[in-house]
């Protein structure tokens, strides 16, 4: 493994891009995420509390693409181990699977409220279509075609920058103005706020964000890192990773914050799609074909990852079966739990499993003297 003086940005940008497009799913892009775990709370915390995530995603990037670059697993999921202990790496391993799973309830559930607050088709049909699909091309071996439009990924973050840019530029100025009502939506329930460890203290929640994606992210990070040069390169990338991914955070929220009354009158369960609809509406339409098709690529990821891991390989009964029996439940809870409610019950369980596994990975590093 040869160590390069220089940098490589142009794959530096690569690992931080794929990073971003990799988070970006249902609650990022509908806009639920943000408002849950920033932007409930009304005053300068939505403008703070994003850069507690910025400075732990970059730690968390820089930890797991270095530890890929030194260590070179065979397979990825042996980092769950290598973190926190034969035992409790596979426990750790089997709770990031579950909560994989319950993700992806999610998933369906935003496609089909995208769908029904656009065109005002039922969730139902949304949740339907989009798990179909899915399954047809999990199960016919198809899923190269999910890289190509994984691109998509891309264009969410591309048009949430032109978004989030036209609404600061225009009435950036009135942010205090614009959320001034937000106590009083929470208070109806219009909006709702995650809580971590049965306290709303908007710390632990920024916090709760981070170790959230961490959780379904760091066998992803731990893969790729073999592709950096340098441990130079594992820092950059890393740095790249958290500002690209927490600059897309600030435009998705400003956004929603920007149009709040709007939001909350006419789409509160998408809200991002709402506040586009208001401000930029011409970008209504593309945001919300790719939105569709991000969250499709998602489910295809996650049904294939659970079809592979409790039902074999790939193209047998067992994988077929596990990956029917998923997107069923999926359709089923998707079309009946609101998004809303969806995110703010299952997030939070992804950020204790990322608690833990990140206080795990700390003391790793500390104790890996190969790593330092």
């Amino acid at each position: 493994m040869e160590q390069t003086s220089k940098i490589n940005w142009i794959n530096v940008f690569k690992i931080g891009g794929a990073f971003t497009a990799f988070q970006i799913g249902a609650g990022f892009a509908s806009g639920q995420e943000v408002m849950q775990y920033f932007g409930t709370y009304g005053g300068m915390y939505p403008v703070v509390m994003p850069l507690i995530a910025l400075a732990l995603v970059a730690f968390y990037c820089i930890a797991t693409f270095y530890t890929g670059y030194k260590k070179r697993f065979d397979d990825p999921n042996t980092a769950y181990e290598y973190y926190c202990g034969s035992t409790l790496g596979k426990v750790i391993n089997i709770l990031t699977n579950v909560v994989i799973g319950l993700t992806c309830l999610a998933m369906f559930a935003g496609c089909g409220a995208t769908i029904h607050q656009y065109l005002g088709a039922p969730v139902w049909a949304g949740a339907l279509g989009i798990g179909v699909v899915s399954v047809l091309v999990v199960c016919l071996g198809l899923e190269k075609l999910t890289d190509v439009l994984g691109v998509c990924g891309i264009i969410i973050i591309a048009l949430m920058v032109v978004v989030g840019i036209y609404n600061i530029a225009t009435n950036g100025s009135n942010l205090m103005e614009t959320q001034k009502n937000i106590g009083e939506y929470v208070e109806q329930g219009t909006f709702l706020q995650v809580t971590m460890f049965g306290s709303t203290n908007p710390v632990l929640c920024a916090i709760g964000y981070v170790t959230m994606g961490f959780a379904l992210v760091m066998s992803y990070n731990v893969g790729v890192g073999p592709r950096l040069n340098s441990k130079k390169e594992c820092v950059a990338a890393g740095i790249v990773a958290a500002i690209l991914f927490v600059a897309g955070v600030y435009c998705c929220l400003l956004t929603v914050l920007l149009n709040l009354d709007y939001v909350a009158e006419f789409g509160p369960m998408i809200p991002m799609l709402s506040a586009i609809e208001n401000s930029m509406p011409y970008l209504a339409l593309p945001y919300t074909i790719c939105v569709c098709t991000g969250i499709f690529t998602t489910i295809v990821g996650y049904l294939w990852i659970m079809g592979r891991r409790f039902g074999g390989a790939d193209g047998s009964t067992r994988q077929r079966i596990v990956v029917v029996a998923m997107a069923v439940f999926g359709i089923v809870v998707g079309s009946m739990i609101p998004l809303n409610q969806l995110v703010n019950t299952i997030f939070p369980i992804c950020s204790y499993v990322g608690i833990i596994l990140m206080v795990m990975m700390v003391i790793r590093l500390v104790k890996d003297k190969d790593l330092k």
